[in-house]
């Protein structure tokens, strides 16, 4: 079986990549278990690689060249995590359109086969929801983005839904909330300001919380993620019933949930954090849902995190990992 990751130098992207090396196999289009021959990596920036598995293809998604190596490739599967985020895209909303939602119509064409319709997993966003919101969220609420990389989610669910209608792909989106730990170094995204205070109070630095201390905000860690994705990929196509979009359930914190668990982890000892409200960020995380849920998830395997004590647990694990293995 051959994998393809787009944006495969990123935060979810290396985090999927060593899950799949380390699972070895996949579920196929006829629902049998199989070895994973070759991943392919694409992004603009990769990290080195020493596993004979991974290929790498450093390029633009949208580079012609690209594209007709990955129809050349002939890919089994895809995880197509490449894209332009929220913060990015409101400040270049053209550059964002044509990586968000250009490079995933060549690419469809590019893979898409009717003899053989490769699986395509894409990670959507909580961001294709907005305006006034009930307390919980699920999966099939009316979408009213209030931001360009929502609405390019958005566009992007119906693109892969009418793919599939048509035959050329087997799409699966799972729609997802703030993704945390991300190991820096730090970004401008919206959820990479939320993860630094997690960053910087395990590694015992004063931090700045760009939001309110009662601000809620629905959290997942980045291992169940990938997990989910996983699963997702493979899922029997009957137990999606027709429905290709879910959203990933979530855990609702609020800022001082966030600090009140760095300080259990660090034996009751509290970060230093600076509360200093980032109008723009307010905007953006008061549109989004604070509860999110999913009724399809359960169907599928598709879960959340136990607890938020638990996702700082799973940071600091891979913090040991790495250290252990420089």
């Amino acid at each position: 079986m051959r994998v393809l990751i787009t944006g495969a130098g990123g935060f979810i992207g290396k985090t999927l990549t060593r899950a799949l090396l380390q699972d070895g196999h996949l579920t196929s289009r006829a629902g049998e278990t199989e070895k994973i021959e070759e991943i392919l990596l694409l992004d603009t920036h990769l990290p080195p690689t020493s596993d004979p598995r991974l290929k790498r293809l450093q390029a633009n998604i949208s580079a012609p060249n690209a594209l007709k190596q990955i129809a050349d490739w002939k890919p089994d599967s895809v995880f197509h995590l490449a894209a332009v985020l929220t913060s990015a895209a409101e400040q270049d909303p053209a550059r964002a359109l044509a990586v968000n939602v250009s490079a995933l119509a060549e690419l469809i064409d590019s893979i898409g086969a009717k003899d053989a319709p490769p699986r395509l997993i894409f990670p959507s966003s909580i961001a294709v929801f907005g305006g006034l919101l009930p307390d919980h969220v699920d999966d099939d609420h009316l979408q009213r983005p209030q931001t360009s990389y929502g609405t390019h989610k958005a566009i992007a669910e119906l693109m892969l839904a009418d793919a599939t209608r048509h035959g050329v792909v087997d799409a699966r989106a799972l729609r997802l909330p703030i993704v945390l730990v991300h190991p820096g170094p730090p970004t401008q995204s919206v959820s990479d300001r939320i993860a630094a205070i997690v960053r910087d109070g395990a590694a015992g630095k004063p931090s700045v919380c760009p939001l309110r201390p009662d601000t809620k905000v629905p959290v997942v860690s980045v291992q169940t993620v990938v997990r989910n994705l996983i699963t997702l990929h493979n899922a029997d196509p009957a137990k999606l019933r027709g429905k290709r979009v879910l959203n990933q359930p979530a855990l609702t914190v609020s800022m001082e949930d966030i600090v009140a668990s760095i300080s259990r982890a660090n034996d009751a000892s509290p970060p230093e954090v600076i509360f200093a409200p980032d109008p723009d960020l307010k905007k953006i995380v008061d549109g989004w849902p604070k509860g999110f849920i999913s009724t399809r998830a359960p169907s599928v395997g598709v879960v959340a995190d136990k607890s938020f004590d638990d996702i700082v647990s799973k940071y600091l694990t891979y913090l040991a990992s790495e250290k252990s293995a420089a």
